[in-house]
């Protein structure tokens, strides 16, 4: 299969090319090209020399034309980043671009578009969502966030390739997404990890819905190529935890002296994964999160920041 990826130096990206190439150890490898930024330190990819890089981005017409160009299926990871930027960029490279990208796949006739959204689309909750009724895919979009209307945005243009018949469409709602990343200690939870790991107090506040990049990454793996996943979008949330659980949970996991004082927040909107879990994604729960915890309190003590895929 040929697959065009963006954002395959992030997390998510790293992630997925490692289980697409494991995945097929024992067939065919799939024909991968990724679109990568020029400077994009790619050392931690290095163990897929496979890849066939295109250097460009979302603002460059002619580098996602070549992205594109004979391939069967589009990953949309890719999103701009945020907090340094002014509102004017965000938008004009993340939604112009991907405008862009998925008129480039259009005209390349590529088969399927997946797009890793944001279950930020979510601003506004109607009042008949409950713990009986959780917000499930068929829940209204009313972003609340400059960023979730970027993605809302994104989604439109997905699905009207799709009702057009360019091309079939698969869209990918995670919340907050825990894992690895290239750079180790930019991790999620890594300063609260590495806080009570050299025994400091730590003041916790509020939570938030979590899903391990391992479901991500599942996800992609089973809808990519997958005809029974066109036109449909997955929420991708394992549970919701309080920051003072996750601070104690890091105590009892790495042995530590250090102390955790705060306030539990709320639980938050009950949201529904049974479509994913009916698509064959395993959510790992609290297990999922404690396992995460050894591994990067391990990588942190013996490799500190560096970029080592191998030893995720």
């Amino acid at each position: 299969m040929n697959v065009a990826i963006t954002g395959i130096t992030g997390m998510v990206g790293s992630h997925f090319i490692k289980k697409l190439f494991k995945q097929s150890a024992d067939g065919d490898k799939p024909n991968v090209r990724a679109l990568i930024r020029e400077g994009s330190v790619v050392d931690h990819l290095e163990a897929f020399e496979d890849v066939d890089y295109v250097m460009g981005g979302l603002e460059e017409k002619e580098s996602l034309a070549k992205l594109v160009d004979g391939m069967e299926v589009l990953v949309h990871l890719a999103h701009y980043p945020g907090p340094v930027q002014n509102s004017d960029e965000l938008v004009k490279v993340n939604v112009n671009g991907s405008f862009d990208l998925l008129e480039a796949a259009r005209k390349a006739r590529v088969k399927q578009v997946v797009f890793m959204s944001a279950c930020t689309v979510f601003g506004q909750v109607l009042p008949t969502v409950d713990p009986d009724h959780p917000l499930d895919e068929t829940h209204p979009v009313m972003p609340g966030s400059l960023y979730g209307a970027i993605k809302s945005s994104i989604e439109s243009f997905c699905y009207f390739h799709h009702r057009s018949r360019n091309f079939n469409v698969t869209i990918l709602r995670p919340v907050t997404i825990y894992g690895v990343k290239p750079q180790i200690d930019k991790s999620e939870w890594f300063n609260t990890i590495d806080f009570l790991a050299t025994n400091y107090n730590v003041d916790l506040k509020g939570g938030t819905k979590y899903v391990s990049v391992d479901s991500v990454t599942q996800a992609l793996h089973k809808v990519v190529g997958n005809p029974d996943c066109y036109g449909k979008n997955y929420h991708l949330i394992d549970g919701h935890i309080h920051n003072l659980d996750l601070g104690q949970m890091i105590l009892d996991t790495i042995d530590s002296f250090g102390e955790i004082e705060g306030i539990k927040g709320e639980e938050g909107v009950p949201m529904s994964n049974h479509a994913a879990r009916d698509l064959g994604v395993e959510f790992q729960g609290k297990d999922g999160i404690k396992e995460y915890i050894k591994l990067v309190h391990k990588l942190q003590t013996t490799y500190g920041g560096e970029r080592l895929l191998d030893k995720w």
